[in-house]
């Protein structure tokens, strides 16, 4: 059955909450929980195999150094000290010739902004209601005669299409101004009707909007990019020791990259900095996950948003467990 009942050596970091650990008095490991953990219990109970954990080499997911070395768990892995490693890990070039990956868990930093296009949508909408109520009205006009034998004939002449439909009162309903002469048509009934109920979803949505900009201060938020960091020049930062975003600026030759790496700290966990980087006011460079993690916490504690995620991401990125090359174990941790 799959495995048969092996033994198998993992490696893991703490990553809140992916994976979590409780260490005793003499610092050894009591309890292990978080995502990855279930991920694991599952696996080990559809694949028939038991395991350990290895705590991760130098509290690193691990880095390749100049000298073609390397740290952490991806060490561990590259070396064959470990079957595999939780992580998650960033999947990139460089890694993937030392190690193999899993399919992936999940991506990363990926984010889409949608601004509300609503001015434009509503002008088309307008001219577009206008071109259709002026072809009603013509359609009207033409066909008018032949109602007028069912006691329409005092609607002759220019009153006639003012009753079907007028352009003005588009403009009327949008400025929640009345119309003087309704249309008796149904037709014409039926579509102000529409708009009459649009204008009055606008209008109060508008209303909303304008109050709570005027009741609530905006914030002018100074840093929203790397470039943004270094030029506001008034906010330190920090990066994660042994991540694959290490590895990115640290590798940078030249440019911003090179510039955030050289006058930037190194911290070892981001969640672990969470209240520091909140008093001491630093920035932290990390995987969007954990600062998402990080603000709902924190807002659950205190009820306030204390923190800020820039809008530009650094890095996209797939995350996956690692591997040694070309391991056995693989193929049945892809099919679950």
């Amino acid at each position: 059955m799959a495995l048969s009942g092996k033994h198998l050596l993992v490696a893991a970091g703490v990553w809140d909450p992916w994976v979590l650990m409780e260490h005793d008095q003499q610092g050894r490991l009591v309890k292990s929980t978080g995502i990855f953990i279930d991920f694991m219990d599952t696996f080990a109970h559809k694949l028939n195999f038991t395991y350990s954990l290895v705590e991760a080499a130098e509290g690193e997911w691990g880095r390749i150094l100049p000298n073609g070395s390397t740290t952490g768990m991806i060490g561990q892995c590259h070396r064959k000290e470990v079957d595999m490693a939780l992580g998650p890990f960033s999947i990139t070039y460089p890694r993937s010739l030392l190690i193999d990956f899993s399919v992936l868990s999940y991506i990363d930093n990926k984010r889409r902004y949608i601004p509300p296009e609503v001015w434009i949508a509503l002008s088309v909408a307008v001219v577009g209601s206008m071109v259709l109520g002026v072809a009603m009205r013509w359609f009207v006009q033409q066909w008018g005669p032949v109602r007028l034998e069912y006691g329409l004939q005092e609607f002759r002449g220019k009153i006639w299409p003012l009753l079907t439909f007028e352009p003005v009162w588009l403009i009327r309903l949008l400025l929640l101004e009345g119309v003087e002469l309704p249309p008796m048509m149904l037709t014409g009934q039926l579509f102000m009707g529409t708009w009459m109920v649009a204008t009055l979803i606008l209008s109060s949505a508008y209303q909303g909007v304008l109050t709570s900009l005027l009741a609530i201060p905006k914030v002018e938020i100074p840093v929203d990019s790397p470039q943004d960091l270094v030029d506001y020049g008034k906010i330190p930062w920090a990066t994660e020791r042994g991540t694959s975003l290490h590895q990115f600026i640290g590798d940078a030759k030249s440019g911003i990259y090179k510039v955030i790496n050289d006058k930037g700290l190194l911290i070892t966990a981001s969640y672990d900095e969470r209240h520091r980087m909140k008093v001491e006011k630093f920035a932290i460079l990390c995987d969007f996950f954990s600062m998402r993690k990080i603000m709902s916490d924190d807002y659950s504690e205190t009820g306030q948003c204390n923190y800020y995620i820039a809008k530009e991401p650094i890095l996209v990125s797939s995350v996956a467990f690692a591997f040694p090359k070309k391991s056995s174990i693989i193929p049945h941790f892809n099919r679950l």
